[in-house]
């Protein structure tokens, strides 16, 4: 059996957790708000970020980090980019040297421009050139209520890739493996810019055209973007570009679209996201693609 533990509690964490769980694999969860344990299993849901999903029976949630770990065979790191840094310096004194890292984030580093690639370099070395990195078209909700999704994962050796994909792909979660680690973060990042904007283009009713626009060009330009760090062009036309950005700029329950179409209403990106305890990615990522 093998044990998978999840750093992050969040919605997207949570609806892996189930995933994982539901393949016969021994599942831990960390969370970093305290009280969400005892949450969980007085309701026997996570109610604060994945509300209406049962938490099967022998899935464990905690808060203390060491005990995450123990025994860890795969770690999924499911957090926001902004906490990554953070998250892997807390964790790395517990992780077991053989275990494999998957990190699902979708965002870039806001102060150092760092991609998570480069953050895990810095914070876990020695697991660092094992790490797979996670990114496609895929809600939480949708992955929760089993609903088919298909997700790229990228190592730098692909064989590392495929190890990771053995243990998550089922047929409604298809991976597939790829060695465009700089091309999948890069996806997956950057369509959560061009989604705030498509947001805010339907939240002012600009019409599908204006979208369609937005979409393609922000393609474009992400594309360009991503071969001028080193990307495979070609990864922009798959399910870590096109597809991702699809999902993201058009599925109402995207949190970057929501943060688009509340700007056209009137209220600030501060208002808008102090308001909100789940993360859009696309807030402090559209400043570091800037920068």
């Amino acid at each position: 059996m093998t044990q998978v533990s999840v750093l992050g509690a969040g919605a997207f964490g949570t609806a892996l957790a189930i995933h994982s769980h539901s393949l016969g694999h021994r599942v831990r969860v960390w969370a970093f708000d305290e009280g969400l344990p005892e949450l969980v299993a007085e309701t026997g849901e996570n109610q604060t970020y994945l509300p209406g999903f049962a938490i099967p029976p022998g899935m464990e949630f905690t808060n203390d980090m060491a005990e995450a770990l123990d025994g860890a065979d795969l770690v999924l790191l499911a957090v926001p980019s902004s906490f990554m840094r953070s998250v892997t310096t807390q964790a790395e004194p517990h992780i077991p040297l053989d275990a494999a890292i998957t990190s699902t984030a979708k965002g870039i580093e806001q102060d150092t421009l760092a991609l998570m690639s480069d953050v895990i370099a810095d914070t876990l070395p020695n697991h660092a050139i094992h790490t797979t990195y996670l990114s496609g078209p895929s809600f939480a909700k949708d992955l929760a209520n089993r609903h088919p999704a298909d997700v790229s994962l990228a190592a730098q050796d692909i064989e590392t890739a495929r190890k990771v994909q053995a243990t998550l792909h089922s047929p409604l979660f298809r991976v597939y493996a790829s060695d465009d680690v700089t091309g999948v973060q890069l996806g997956g990042a950057l369509k959560n810019v061009i989604a705030v904007a498509c947001g805010v283009a339907f939240g002012l009713g600009m019409g599908a055209s204006a979208l369609a626009a937005t979409m393609t060009r922000g393609l474009a330009e992400l594309a360009r973007l991503g071969v001028a760090l080193g990307a495979n062009p070609l990864t922009f036309l798959g399910l870590a570009g096109v597809g991702d950005l699809t999902l993201t700029c058009h599925g109402e329950l995207s949190r970057n679209r929501q943060l688009g179409v509340k700007l056209a209403s009137g209220l600030t990106a501060a208002e808008i996201v102090s308001s909100q305890k789940a993360v859009a990615e696309g807030y402090k990522t559209a400043a570091a693609v800037h920068t």
